[in-house]
């Protein structure tokens, strides 16, 4: 296959001695005997979240600040909200003669009432009636104190904190005061309701026995005396004088009770004004964004490498036109390193297929350059002390090859032309070359399989930095190499 490359001479590169202390990076090399190959020709769904943040950490960073950002606006805009706390004791002695579970029990359901009344309609109102929280000029209402307002008990304590939030913290602290008062308030007024039945029953007894005993007391002043009526009415007076002494006794018992159940709730700590906002607490807000920027970037991040078929990995160049050999070509400034991956993947390519006469280069899709690697991969050969042609994509007819250990073809995609496939099918090995972040995973997987099934071997791909060229002669690169080469 003899074709002049583009400047009408034909490129034959003369063979030089080898060169020592090659590397590896840049090359994802055949994988030994028994060894797992890669899944060939397999969508790129298997990604890991390590990869998926290294190629999106541009878009990670963006939401990550965007969500800091946010975080940090709101905790300036956000007006400032202080918080303060009373504490009220619950007292449980009387429930300890009961064991301690079911005194346990009962103090946990006394602690729960009185958390839901102190949030409850009657308890609010009267909170508002507060001197205090009037003075600090704000609207007050139940329904606006109910979302003020919370109560719940402190941990591993008997004692319940009554907070309420205001935008100053003196009015804070008067709300938090006048609901703590206001539910012992009302602590007594449910206990005086429950016991006043009971109350008024003895109290009327009480009355009633002593009109009754007044009566009897006049009657036996009138009755002779030692005679069978002053027995009768002193018997009878004796009577009522001991019923009333039994009344009089529940009657005290009574308010005793009622004494100690008023005395289970008290108020032991009057809330004071807050010394700074609860809210916005800028540290808890720039964590809250930072979290939240974490968590969502990641998400889109994986997202958008999940659905993003472009090839940023030489694995999945690997998968896509079905190949273990992949050189990964680094952004150098110097030539010389650049040119590593190249001696390394010709290196492969003579222990895999043996002498080879001709090798063809083409690009995945019309933006890949096939000439820079064809020149590249002559160069490695010239390296490794073979002579080398390079056919260039401009070269598009016919004519005598020089002779030469190598001939490296490069040929348009099959995006731009057919001529790709007509090369392939004089079989032999062809080379994929892909650029990183450019070429998408169908493109190289689609070349691959035209090449393939017009009788080439696809042995090896070639990953390129996004940058490296277009499509066309970029020149000879050995011209830049000693000799003048």
């Amino acid at each position: 296959m003899g074709v002049a490359p583009a400047g009408g001479t034909p490129a034959h590169l003369p063979g030089r001695g080898p060169r020592l202390g090659s590397k590896q990076d840049g090359c994802m090399l055949p994988q030994a005997p028994g060894e797992q190959r890669l899944n060939q020709r397999r969508p790129p769904d298997l990604k890991t979240v390590g990869s998926a943040l290294r190629h999106r950490r541009a878009l990670l960073a963006v939401i990550l600040l965007a969500c800091v950002g946010v975080a940090a606006t709101l905790a300036l805009v956000r007006p400032k909200t202080y918080e303060a706390t009373a504490l009220l004791y619950v007292d449980e002695r009387h429930n300890s003669s009961q064991g301690f579970d079911l005194a346990l029990q009962a103090g946990e359901l006394l602690s729960h009432h009185y958390i839901e009344m102190a949030t409850s309609r009657a308890v609010l109102a009267a909170a508002c009636g507060n001197p205090d929280v009037s003075a600090t000029g704000a609207p007050c209402s139940a329904d606006t104190l109910a979302d003020q307002v919370h109560a719940g008990t402190v941990r591993g304590t008997s004692l319940i904190g009554v907070t309420a939030d205001a935008r100053t913290p003196e009015a804070a602290a008067a709300i938090a005061n006048a609901v703590a008062k206001a539910l012992v308030a009302q602590d007594a007024q449910q206990i005086d309701q429950l016991l006043k039945p009971t109350r008024d029953y003895l109290d009327s007894e009480l009355k009633r026995l002593d009109a009754a005993i007044t009566t009897a007391q006049q009657a036996l002043d009138k009755a002779p005396p030692n005679s069978p009526q002053a027995a009768a009415q002193l018997a009878y007076l004796n009577q009522l004088q001991g019923e009333y002494s039994v009344d009089y006794g529940r009657r005290q018992d009574l308010a005793v009770e009622q004494f100690r159940l008023s005395g289970n709730l008290s108020v032991i700590q009057t809330a004071d004004p807050p010394a700074k906002p609860s809210d916005p607490d800028p540290l808890r807000y720039l964590a809250a964004g930072v979290l939240a920027g974490l968590v969502l970037g990641i998400l889109v991040a994986l997202l958008v490498e999940y659905f993003d078929d472009r090839l940023l990995e030489p694995e999945q160049l690997g998968r896509a036109v079905g190949t273990d050999l992949v050189v990964r070509v680094p952004k150098a400034r110097k030539r010389s390193a650049g040119a590593v991956p190249y001696a390394l993947a010709h290196a492969n390519l003579l222990a895999q297929q043996g002498s080879m006469q001709t090798i063809l280069v083409t690009g995945a899709s019309a933006r890949d350059s096939a000439d820079s690697v064809a020149w590249e991969l002559a160069a490695a050969a010239t390296d490794a002390g073979q002579t080398a042609a390079v056919i260039p994509t401009s070269t598009m007819d016919g004519g005598a090859a020089p002779a030469s250990d190598l001939t490296v073809v490069a040929a348009l995609s099959p995006e731009s032309s057919a001529r790709v496939v007509r090369l392939a099918g004089a079989g032999g090995p062809a080379i994929v070359v892909a650029t990183t972040g450019d070429t998408r995973f169908r493109e190289a997987r689609r070349t691959a399989e035209l090449l393939r099934q017009a009788g080439a071997e696809v042995v090896a791909a070639v990953l390129l930095p996004r940058g490296a060229g277009r499509n066309g002669h970029r020149g000879n690169p050995l011209r830049h190499r000693r000799n003048g080469h």
